[in-house]
């Protein structure tokens, strides 16, 4: 590590990382080689070629970390030499968000995702039993094409992925720059170093993309048992294996996928709890498809039915993830979404690992199509096997739709087409999948209280009277309260409650309230409450920043709406639904100036005000990549009041030197007649350009050419105010004459006028001492946004308690389950 080079550039630790990285490639292929040769050997458990496969494996898990670890120094180091930490960190990030940045680019999140299954294979070296050979190869086979994703060597002209080792003057678009002749370059880099995106400074990175990987990761166990099976032509006998496996993916990127839910909300750029973003929909359908996978699964183990489709779904789920990996890394989708990276040169090598897969994968069901068992009888039409398949294809039609539209850049560029992607995102996505989430939801109402193979339906219907009863009442009354008109929302709404009391009751009366066996009841009822709290958020959301300053809003452009965004001026209360508000001030912490809201109830009697909570939403400065906007939230039992800042002032109050200044350095703004700027306190308006200026006032000459701009300015009480730069043109030199305004501590200069396009630049500079600055905000109540988190929480439990249920009937049914 202590070698460098003549630049001081440290080069042993990119010469370590690649020796991690082309040892961790090497091992994959020797491991999924040598696992193969034990899968085709008849010697005990595999013989030599599985202990030689065991130990390439684990060779591979070494290098796998040494390469984590020696980028995570790198990072930690704050080595700037090398192009990904200079990209993704800086000097001044807090902790976590430096952890952050080893994800935060497509090489860390590879390798995210390869430390994962490699974690899940050491575990499978110890539990897969007679599977490991198969199941470890096909792991293996994946495991290299992850590792082969970081190589960044180029073969025959082509590069093999991208390494996170490169130095900074190596990277494209770096070398020839003329900091990289000088002897110390690596001294004078820290402060160019870009940082973390800001849109990605927040806690929910730092858990968000490892569960999200982890849930990616856990799709390969199911497949490679699917592989498995139809490679050693067992059928029947890997689903036993596989089932707790495919459950404990469902929990793990189900978690992930509301992780980043909960991101969206939290983060005012992301669009919401879901927006139907590209990105978001990308790890949704793998997610669909595994669920589908998982409840197949449970068919076949009670009835020995359906057994094609418990190989099709796992494999299907598994090159959704893949496929979803293309979207969001090749870069097709950077016009259509705000999270997608960009295109690294990978994304052939992307699609080379996706039709791999897919020709494996046919080539396999294919040969063993006609070995397959099929079943010798149809479902009866009230089975529990019946009603779980059917729910299974629902997931399926859902998540094509999802597909295809998501891959409308795709189709466009396969095909030379045109086709534009919705322009109501959420509208066009709600209207398609508002009904497949009432079918589910349906179905998971009364799935559990059919039996397999036959139902008694009177009995069927005699369970299911009490809980149909209570979500007509329940569902009347909310829809009553909520003033639902819209015929698709409330039937989500009635289908909604129907799965929350219907599961409930089926614990109750049928499981007899056994903590147990709640599993399937627990994940159903929270389901019904993630829907039930989506839609009652979303649909029932509040504005209530309506502008009651007195001051107009719109004229700070097209995104301000006196309807919707408040204005406040500091140390004044003002109005705001059922609160009254008061900008207290601002501070500023790091990169972020955050600004405190105070919010007050005032007591009809006394007229007196009581604090009741104050929010403290923030700018995150960023100058390189645009400044951003994080919320804040005050959470209550029914509702969240959500509060964010559209318009502020952005200088630092904790600035001592500046302010021991008259003005602030001056900000130049290009305007026309009619245009609008700001300063701090007061609006500004250029009304009109005076070309008969008073030369004998201005103590001009005759010869002088003068033009003066007329500002009105207008304080955040309403106070108007007129005053008028001059630009002069004397003896060929511009010499303007600033006009100020004492009131409000500001200072104007008209420093440049085009003849051509009557645009003029006024520059304003602001006194330390003026008087309150404001801010414009926007305040939203989500009602009941609490139901949503609380079926999160419930569903991951009871999916919990599913695996757990799976593993201990796995251990007691092993030893007598059939071969077929």
């Amino acid at each position: 590590m202590g070698g460098t080079d003549l630049m001081g550039e440290q080069i042993g630790w990119q010469q370590t990382g690649n020796c991690f990285v082309f040892l961790s490639f090497a091992a994959a292929l020797l491991s999924a080689f040598s696992y193969f040769r034990a899968a085709h050997t008849d010697e005990l458990e595999g013989g030599p070629w599985r202990a030689l496969g065991r130990i390439a494996f684990r060779l591979h898990s070494l290098a796998v970390i040494g390469v984590m670890t020696t980028l995570f120094c790198m990072i930690f180091r704050h080595m700037y030499q090398y192009s990904y930490v200079w990209e993704h960190s800086d000097d001044s990030m807090p902790r976590m968000y430096t952890l952050a940045s080893f994800w935060a680019d497509q090489e860390g999140s590879f390798l995210l995702w390869t430390f994962w299954q490699v974690v899940l294979g050491n575990i499978l070296i110890f539990t897969a039993k007679k599977w490991e050979p198969p199941v470890l190869a096909t792991i293996s086979v994946v495991q290299a094409f992850l590792a082969s994703m970081l190589l960044g060597y180029y073969v025959f002209g082509i590069r093999i992925g991208s390494n996170p080792f490169i130095l900074l003057r190596e990277a494209p678009g770096f070398g020839d720059g003329p900091l990289f002749s000088m002897a110390d370059y690596v001294s004078k880099l820290a402060p160019t170093a870009r940082g973390l995106n800001p849109l990605l400074q927040n806690y929910w990175m730092t858990i968000h993309p490892p569960t999200l990987f982890l849930g990616f990761a856990s799709t390969v166990v199911p497949f490679a048992y699917a592989i498995a099976g139809l490679w050693k032509k067992k059928y029947g006998e890997w689903q036993l294996e596989a089932l707790p496996w495919t459950f404990l993916g469902i929990m793990i990127l189900g978690t992930g996928i509301l992780m980043g839910g909960a991101w969206a909300y939290e983060s005012l750029s992301f669009g919401g709890f879901w927006a139907w973003d590209p990105v978001e929909n990308a790890s949704l359908f793998p997610w669909l498809t595994l669920v589908g996978a998982g409840h197949i699964m449970i068919i076949y183990k009670a009835r020995k039915q359906s057994l094609f489709s418990t190989f099709l779904f796992p494999i299907i789920t598994f090159i959704l993830v893949i496929y979803s990996t293309f979207l969001t890394r090749s870069g097709i989708l950077g016009n259509t979404s705000v999270h997608s990276f960009t295109d690294l040169g990978m994304s052939g090598q992307l699609l080379i690992y996706l039709f791999f897969f897919i020709a494996l994968s046919v080539l396999l069901l294919a040969f063993n199509w006609r070995k397959i068992p099929k079943e010798k009888q149809e479902e009866e039409l009230w089975s529990r096997e019946f009603w779980m398949f059917l729910g299974a294809l629902v997931l399926l039609m859902s998540c094509l739709q999802i597909i295809i539209t998501t891959s409308i850049p795709v189709t466009n560029k396969i095909f030379n087409l045109n086709q534009a992607p919705p322009l109501d995102v959420k509208a066009y996505y709600n209207h398609w999948q508002v009904p497949f989430a009432i079918i589910i939801l349906l179905m998971v109402s009364f799935g559990l209280y059919l039996k397999f193979k036959n139902t008694e339906m009177k009995q069927f219907w005699k369970m299911l009277r009490m809980p149909v009863i209570v979500t007509i009442i329940a569902s009347s009354v909310s829809a009553i309260l909520l003033k639902e008109k819209n015929p698709f929302y409330t039937a989500l709404l009635v289908a909604s409650w129907f799965a929350v009391t219907a599961n409930f009751n089926y614990w109750i009366t049928v499981k007899k309230a056994n903590f147990q066996k709640a599993g399937a009841s627990f994940a159903h009822v929270g389901f019904g409450l993630i829907m039930m709290g989506a839609l009652i958020s979303t649909s029932r959301e509040q504005v209530i920043s309506v502008n009651t300053s007195g001051k107009s809003v719109e004229a700070l452009g097209k995104d301000f709406s006196n309807a919707t965004n408040l204005l406040v001026a500091k140390g004044d209360t003002v109005r705001m639904g059922d609160y009254f508000v008061t900008y207290a001030g601002k501070e500023k912490k790091g990169h972020d100036i955050i600004y405190h809201v105070q919010y007050f109830s005032k007591d009809s009697i006394t007229h007196k005000y009581t604090l009741e909570f104050t929010l403290d939403p923030l700018i995150q400065l960023n100058p390189q990549m645009g400044n951003v906007a994080e919320p804040s939230t005050h959470h209550f039992l029914t509702k969240d009041i959500y509060t964010h800042i559209k318009y502020a002032d952005l200088s630092d109050p904790n600035n001592e030197e500046s302010k021991s200044t008259e003005f602030s350095q001056p900000k130049t703004q290009v305007m026309k007649v009619g245009d609008t700027t700001f300063s701090s306190n007061s609006i500004i308006i250029l009304t009109g350009l005076d070309t008969h200026i008073d030369k004998v006032k201005y103590h001009l000459k005759s010869s002088d050419i003068a033009v003066g701009a007329i500002l009105k300015v207008t304080d955040v009480n309403d106070r108007a105010y007129t005053t008028e730069p001059v630009y002069v043109i004397t003896n060929d030199m511009v010499q303007p004459v600033d006009a100020t305004l004492p009131e409000l501590g500001l200072k104007f200069s008209f420093d440049k006028v085009d003849p051509e396009t009557h645009k003029v630049e006024i520059a304003v500079s602001e006194s330390k001492h003026s008087s309150k600055d404001f801010i414009v905000m926007e305040a939203i109540v989500f009602p009941y946004i609490n139901v949503l988190w609380m079926g999160c929480v419930i569903m991951a439990l009871g999916t919990l308690l599913s695996i757990r249920q799976r593993i201990r009937k796995n251990r007691e049914a092993r030893a007598s389950t059939p071969t077929v």
